[in-house]
């Protein structure tokens, strides 16, 4: 029970913090232990969902490419090292960890070298493990939304509220209000997009902001964020996206036609078995897929036809994805790095078709073809999608 009259008072004293001002200052871990547990204590069914989102490990889920900016980034590009660190780290941590908008320049020193432990290959493991459980309190807790990202821009959230879809009423520790912003897809655009960071600087971490906006709305498509992500299915704060398989099973249908035919060779008379394959691939997600964290993220369409001893005599596949580039014209795979963009992905609320003709050895007589769709987040990380087999018999 102390614990959680301890970490009430910790929200109660970051819900003081007027955004613009800089009253409160964070300059310890302690400073930030897991608000997000004290609404737990009147909140538990919300608190135990949110746990289970990649919202609960934000900064974490991404160390990876947080480390390469600071690393080859921010310590390495003359223009940057001149630059405040925190300003420019604030370039990822704004969406990835918004409270550190209220870190100390110490603070922010220690939270530079936990996310170097972290995210490089050579520190002990005692000292990764201490780097870790600092960082692990750096996420989108209950105060990033329902606080400080709550307010559009450039109106402020007021101090000691909470703000919510339905409102409420008052309690200890804080006042509640009303607004229809957090049920709007522009809420959630605030990070799942292209940021603009204040000295202008846009960082391209995903671009399913303007998907959902310039390819999905102006093709008519009403359902927003919330719609998928939240309310279908009682997904409520669990937020899942293209790391839960049922996701991307409902976002990605198939659909396979195979006409078994025989075809000659240009000035032979022999007839050789072949077949006229059809795949269609239908987007029902809001925006392109792969999207989000995307420059490793791809999905893979494979085609494969066995024999009746199901030894491989044909096979085919194609990648959907989205390079990024930098300013060069060069592929990137670090966020940092990545100023454009090209789109090869799977389009909302399109049916993408692929055709392939297929021959096979002329003494087949029965042909068993597979189709796969896998979504590849990076090498070791991919989760199978759809499929569908279709078998071809000849005389």
């Amino acid at each position: 029970m102390k614990r959680y009259l301890l970490l009430a008072l910790v929200i109660y004293l970051l819900l003081l913090i007027p955004p613009a001002e800089a009253a409160f200052t964070i300059d310890k871990a302690e400073d930030i232990t897991n608000t997000s547990e004290a609404c737990a204590s009147c909140h538990g069914d919300i608190y135990t969902q949110w746990k289970k989102s990649v919202h609960e490990s934000s900064l974490l889920h991404s160390i990876d490419s947080i480390y390469s900016f600071i690393v080859d980034g921010i310590e390495k590009d003359p223009i940057r090292k001149g630059l405040s660190q925190k300003a420019e780290l604030m370039k990822c941590l704004n969406c990835h960890a918004p409270v550190m908008e209220y870190a100390s320049e110490k603070f922010v020193r220690e939270v530079v070298d936990a996310i170097k432990i972290a995210g490089g290959k050579s520190a002990n493991p005692e000292s990764k493990k201490k780097a870790i459980e600092l960082l692990s309190h750096l996420n989108v807790s209950c105060y990033t939304c329902h606080n400080m990202k709550a307010v559009p821009q450039p109106h402020a959230p007021e101090k000691q509220t909470v703000y919510g879809v339905k409102g409420g009423k008052n309690t200890t520790y804080h006042s509640t209000k009303k607004t229809a912003f957090l049920d709007n897809a522009i809420f959630c655009m605030q990070c799942h997009g292209v940021y603009t960071a204040p000295d202008s600087e846009r960082i391209i971490c995903s671009t399913v902001a303007q998907s959902y906006r310039d390819q999905y709305v102006a093709a008519g498509g009403q359902t927003t964020c919330q719609d998928c992500h939240m309310r279908k299915n009682n997904r409520g704060h669990t937020f899942p996206g293209a790391y839960v398989p049922d996701m991307l099973k409902e976002g990605m249908l198939l659909e396979v036609n195979a006409r078994a035919f025989k075809t000659q060779t240009y000035g032979e008379k022999k007839w050789i078995p072949a077949a006229a394959i059809t795949v269609d691939i239908t987007n029902r997600a809001g925006h392109r897929i792969p999207d989000g964290c995307m420059w490793t993220s791809r999905v893979l369409l494979t085609l494969t036809a066995t024999d009746e001893k199901d030894k491989v005599i044909w096979s085919a596949q194609k990648e959907f994805f989205e390079p990024g580039l930098d300013i060069e014209g060069n592929r990137r795979y670090d966020t940092w790095e990545v100023k454009d963009i090209l789109d090869y992905s799977l389009q909302p609320r399109k049916t993408t078709t692929e055709k392939y003709y297929a021959v096979f050895p002329e003494r087949e007589k029965l042909v068993k073809i597979e189709v796969k769709l896998v979504y590849i987040h990076k090498d070791g990380l991919e989760f199978p999608v759809q499929s569908e087999r279709k078998v071809l018999k000849y005389n």
